[in-house]
């Protein structure tokens, strides 16, 4: 049984990160990149919102199988007709191992909540979110090896940066997206972050969420910095993903100076705030 078509999703609503990337998208790539935002958000919303894992298993072995099937020509599912569709231009349709990889990282991710260690949890921040990147990239008219493995390892640090900022609405669900060794290199117990004092934080939190801050704020600043080397014109193509990047170290930023608030409550940018950072992006080109 297929996946429902379903209305856009929140993420990409007005007011939403998303939203203020996607004004930079030219109106004639709006629709592929859209339809691909829309996929990833179906894909990977299944391992949170479906609580068992025999049915979360199912309905991506269901998407594994959609995207192989929309490959031969037989899309079934109103998103991968759609983004098909909408693709005319040689190479600019994500290719299937993309596709793939991230449906793969959801499996992943139903059978495991933990990660032992950073390789590990890098490992499948790439797979996931990094593909996703990867394959806006190629939407979006990237094309050298250069642009497409920036987009790629942004993806990395747009993980970091989005499991640091649901740090503590993750743990009252039960995940936790900091490996097992990090936890011990800073000497907090998992138990504290999953059920944390209310109102407090663990003994030694301060210096976990400056290293959860550092490594997410260098690998987009790497990114950034690999992004605004590339030539002009794809450095234009990869403006949205920018954004993004710019968008997420503001935040991350401001979790790092509430301390212990990510722990207890979900900390956002006003709509006005990114829509000046969004705004200085673009101005800078």
């Amino acid at each position: 049984m297929p996946p429902s078509p379903t209305a856009p999703p929140p993420l990409i609503r007005p007011g939403s990160s998303l939203y203020y990337a996607l004004q930079s998208v030219p109106g004639k790539l709006s629709p592929s990149v859209q339809a691909w935002v829309h996929w990833w958000h179906e894909v990977s919303s299944i391992p949170l919102e479906v609580s068992d894992p025999g049915v979360a298993q199912t309905k991506l072995a269901w998407w594994h199988q959609e995207v192989r099937h929309s490959f031969e020509g037989k899309p079934t599912h109103p998103l991968t007709k759609a983004l098909f569709k909408s693709v005319s231009a040689p190479g600019r349709l994500p290719p299937q191992e993309v596709w793939l990889a991230q449906v793969e990282g959801m499996q992943a991710l139903v059978q495991q909540t933990r990660w032992l260690d950073e390789p590990s949890h890098k490992k499948h921040g790439l797979a996931t979110t990094g593909a996703a990147c990867e394959g806006a990239a190629h939407l979006l008219g990237a094309r050298s090896e250069a642009a497409l493995s920036a987009a790629h390892e942004l993806g990395w640090g747009l993980r970091q940066a989005h499991h640091l900022a649901r740090l503590g609405q993750d743990a009252r669900l039960g995940w936790l997206h900091v490996p097992v060794s990090t936890l011990q290199q800073h000497d907090v117990k998992a138990h504290e972050l999953l059920r944390p004092s209310p109102g407090q934080a663990p003994e030694h939190w301060p210096a976990l969420l400056n290293h959860l801050h550092t490594q997410a704020r260098q690998s987009l600043q790497a990114s950034s910095d690999a992004i605004a080397r590339l030539p002009a014109q794809e450095r234009k193509a990869l403006r949205p993903l920018a954004i993004l990047a710019a968008l997420q170290t503001a935040l991350i930023d401001e979790i790092a100076a509430r301390g212990a608030g990510v722990l207890h409550e979900r900390i956002l940018l006003t709509p006005l705030r990114k829509w000046w950072i969004s705004t200085r992006v673009r101005w800078a080109g």
